[in-house]
């Protein structure tokens, strides 16, 4: 099963087969550049990591439960995500642009331009992206209930990957019934809180949070479930500038830190979920600035 997983999230998640080449593009940028080349990657991996959470808002007052599966989530890339306005950085000439060239989910030519400076002319090159409409995430995740109403839910992968380092997923959350003490609701309703972390190597550490609000109906066969949630999440990068043909602001080796907010805090769910039996087969669409789509499957004993 686990060998099972870990096939799963190396062919689903593309930014771990990134994470070497991407840091060798950072150590170009200086930090402003950085930023904006990266910022792109913060809101999708928030997006992504915040969806697929639940499947639906029935929590057992008491008695055991649990499910175990695999959910897989996919943030859209628009195209405005593709590029960002950036400034040549350099100590042989003024600060000049802004020039339109590719964050890191952009197009794989880079952006070459002339400038006139101190000895003659030169040629600033932004680097390319990776061509990117999709960053697909992929993990098992298990819940297990339920005391006075509440249960746990715990995510957990960590792989040693060659060439692209070691890669940490770990989330954690926990959940309480509301309509327990509401027994005229017509629908299941519950909140829940959920903390995750993803690190890669030294290179990334990225931290989310999510509170929200969730709901669910069932009939035979299907549940119909959403949730409304507020969510914050910062990406924690930190890199050695190697510098580039002209020299920058920065001198080589200089160690670059800085800090990204994911774009999403509110974020509306809808969903359905299929029961047979055991078996559960899940989907569900996000809404937020930064879409995603998140499916599962798994087994799930004694859930409503």
């Amino acid at each position: 099963m686990k060998n099972l997983v870990c096939l799963m999230v190396l062919s689903l998640f593309i930014s771990c087969a990134y994470a070497q080449t991407v840091e060798e593009i950072l150590s170009k940028y200086t930090e402003e550049n950085g930023q904006m080349y990266l910022q792109p990657f913060a809101d999708a991996f928030s997006a992504d990591f915040n969806s697929g959470l639940f499947h639906n808002a029935k929590v057992n007052k008491k008695g055991f439960s649990i499910y175990i599966g695999v959910v897989a989530q996919v943030a859209t890339i628009p195209n405005s995500a593709k590029y960002f306005q950036a400034y040549t950085d350099s100590d042989l000439f003024p600060q000049q642009g802004p020039y339109k060239v590719p964050s890191v989910f952009g197009p794989t030519e880079g952006v070459s331009v002339p400038i006139e400076g101190t000895g003659g002319m030169y040629e600033y090159v932004f680097p390319g992206g990776f061509d990117v409409d999709y960053l697909p995430l992929a993990m098992p995740q298990i819940t297990v209930g339920s005391l006075f109403g509440t249960d746990f839910t715990a995510r957990y992968i960590t792989l040693d990957v060659d060439d692209y380092g070691k890669i940490d997923v770990f989330g954690w959350g926990v959940r309480h019934s509301i309509d327990q003490y509401i027994t005229a609701l017509p629908v299941a309703l519950s909140v829940g809180y959920y903390n995750q972390s993803f690190k890669v190597g030294d290179y990334m550490d990225a931290k989310t949070n999510v509170v929200n609000l969730q709901t669910s109906i069932s009939i035979p066969v299907i549940t119909f479930y959403g949730g409304l949630g507020y969510e914050t999440s910062k990406v924690d990068v930190q890199y050695v500038y190697e510098g580039s043909d002209i020299s920058g602001l920065s001198e080589p080796g200089d160690e670059i830190r800085f800090e990204l907010e994911g774009a999403n805090t509110i974020r509306g769910t809808i969903g359905l979920c299929f029961n047979f039996g055991p078996v559960k087969v899940h989907g569900d669409y996000n809404m937020a600035k930064q879409n995603t789509f998140a499916v599962g499957l798994g087994i799930g004993i004694n859930e409503n």
